[in-house]
């Protein structure tokens, strides 16, 4: 298929089109052993969309930390080759054709987010379907991480101002690693993913959720004003941008450390 009419067959979905976090499992997913009762169905929803208020951070499932329906559902070892994936369930599922993508990790519960790989541009993969299969994606998992519980963080960034955000909990414990999603010990590991300490790693991006700060709402995907040390650039279908700020939104611009003048 010609690229042109590729990219406008995707644009012709994007209204009913959206990701969500499949491995590790969700909290509250339907693909998660420890989700009691009804899953949520609409954690593929950007936040704030349909009229439903969404809460930030983990769409408000921070409360089943400590709870059976809060385990991990994974364990990994600090410094272990892992990967993550996303699915786009049946029948509103959809890549929006890429955008930009973050993982972080939170060691105190999910007051920090600390970022620790950025996805500019191509994420979910344009030609990965909504299958998970061909939306898995490798990282390191940062070796100075203690032991004990985390808080996996994914978010989505695609290029219509929408912003997605799934929280899983995850285990870490040194020399011992379980993975849904198929994790193996490390075989090389990039110098680069432990040249800066976890708590010096910056905190993960937030847009598009009402706080003032915007994507731009263009062809260009998403680059990161403060993407962390591991960044893994995107095909360079669409260029790269940064977000913007509402005008005079003070308050959001310095929250975000952006200056309002230039937008970012």
């Amino acid at each position: 298929m010609p690229p042109l009419l590729k990219t406008l067959l995707a644009f012709s979905t994007l209204a009913e089109a959206h990701m969500q976090l499949h491995s590790p499992a969700p909290f509250n997913a339907s693909n998660n052993l420890h989700t009691n009762g009804h899953p949520d169905t609409q954690l593929h929803y950007p936040y704030n969309c349909c009229g439903r208020r969404t809460e930030y951070p983990c769409r408000g499932y921070l409360s089943l930390l400590g709870t059976p329906a809060g385990a991990p559902t994974v364990t990994w070892a600090p410094g272990s080759l892992q990967n993550w994936s996303m699915a786009g369930p049946a029948p509103l599922g959809g890549t929006h054709y890429g955008g930009s993508c973050q993982i972080g990790l939170s060691i105190d519960k999910g007051n920090t987010f600390r970022t620790v790989v950025s996805y500019e541009g191509n994420c979910p993969h344009r030609d990965g379907s909504e299958d998970p299969t061909g939306q898995t994606f490798n990282f390191t998992v940062p070796r100075d991480l203690p032991t004990g519980e985390a808080v996996f963080a994914w978010t989505w960034v695609n290029r219509e101002q929408e912003f997605n955000m799934n929280c899983a909990a995850v285990f870490v414990e040194v020399g011992n690693t379980t993975s849904e999603a198929g994790g193996v010990p490390p075989i090389s590991i990039p110098s680069q993913a432990y040249s800066v300490a976890f708590n010096d790693r910056p905190e993960m991006f937030i847009a598009d959720t009402r706080h003032g700060c915007l994507t731009p709402k263009t062809d260009a995907e998403l680059k990161f004003p403060e993407p962390g040390i591991n960044v893994e650039e995107g095909d360079g279908m669409y260029p790269r941008r940064r977000k913007e700020v509402r005008p005079g939104d003070k308050i959001a611009a310095e929250a975000l450390g952006v200056d309002e003048k230039d937008g970012g």
